[in-house]
């Protein structure tokens, strides 16, 4: 059994010398910590929601593998005096450019949902920003307008697309419920 045995002044001195050595090590790290730029305020956040003062929502429909109901939704609003925005993908609009024309004449948004519909997490942003040009560019030839909104697949979101995106500006939407 090891029995250590100091003087009064030796285990002052030692308190002291681990204190001082504890508050040196805080410091430090508080240092470091301070340092360190997370860019939390400059980080862009998607659209969740609008704080209206009015009694209004906004009706969103993703567009991505059929089209068997855009006739019917076309009425439908219509018959509702209602506008909507519809994300639609490049394939979407590969396969139903028509569909699409006839929801930007009857006054209804076309968004971008992306060209391929890929997982954006962890996509290289070139490739992703190059996605989301080729849809936009699909929407202008055939409704005249480039769309102004984007909605990530699945739900995903990227910082890296919405944060390092001057080259690409579009507003990135998510889905909210409640």
């Amino acid at each position: 059994m090891f029995v250590m045995t100091m003087t009064k002044r030796k285990l002052i001195r030692a308190v002291m010398f681990v204190l001082v050595l504890i508050t040196g090590i805080a410091i430090g790290v508080f240092a470091i910590l301070s340092s360190i730029d997370t860019g939390a305020e400059n980080v862009k956040l998607p659209i969740y929601n609008v704080k209206r003062t009015d009694n209004k929502i906004s009706i969103m429909f993703d567009c991505a593998w059929g089209n068997s109901n855009t006739d019917k939704l076309i009425s439908i609003l219509a018959e509702a005096d209602a506008k909507a925005t519809f994300f639609v993908t490049g394939e979407f609009a590969d396969k139903y450019a028509d569909d699409i024309k006839k929801l930007s004449d009857a006054g209804h948004e076309i968004a971008n949902h992306s060209d391929k519909h890929p997982h954006i997490k962890g996509m290289n942003v070139n490739d992703l920003i190059a996605d989301t040009k080729e849809c936009s560019r699909k929407i202008k030839m055939i409704t005249g307008n480039a769309p102004t909104l984007y909605r990530a697949p699945y739900g995903e979101y990227d910082y890296a697309f919405r944060n390092g995106n001057e080259r690409y500006p579009v507003e990135q939407g998510q889905y909210r419920l409640g």
